[in-house]
């Protein structure tokens, strides 16, 4: 477990750097080589973010049986979210200088909506955590 302090620090360290050298040598060109390389290093940071976010509660969810069934719970809710959102997505397409091809404005809804949605739980399930906290007396 120390060994995750020393990752953290060096995930802290490279971004640090990225950033500093972004700002530094930065010439207002799209074309920028530091911006490619930090668009690269924020998906990695994500990626990484995103794994560990699916093998930390899998492990948990793993020890018991209500474990398991809750993450069946939470995969069936994910694929009925991500499944309604791609149903109601119109995926419109819109004028652009080059070819898009339709899926990907449908991608591209049914992630709107899908945030949407998770925005939208999460102010529900703040105020519902507000709401419950003050009404519990200790």
């Amino acid at each position: 477990m120390k060994y995750t302090k020393y990752f953290q620090y060096l995930l802290f360290a490279v971004s640090i750097v990225l950033i500093v050298v972004f700002y530094l040598t930065q010439t207002a060109s799209m074309d920028d080589k530091i911006l490619d390389a930090n668009l690269i290093w924020a998906y990695v940071l994500v990626a990484i973010a995103a794994i560990l976010a699916v093998i930390f509660p899998l492990a948990k969810a793993f020890k018991t049986k209500k474990g398991i069934l809750r993450l069946l719970v939470v995969v069936a809710g994910v694929v009925v979210l991500v499944g309604g959102a791609y149903l109601l997505a119109p995926g419109t397409p819109i004028d652009l200088t080059f070819e898009v091809p339709d899926r990907t404005f449908k991608l591209t809804d049914t992630a709107l909506f899908v945030t949407y949605a998770l925005i939208g739980a999460s102010i529900i399930a703040l105020l519902w955590s507000a709401i419950r906290n003050s009404t519990i007396k200790k």
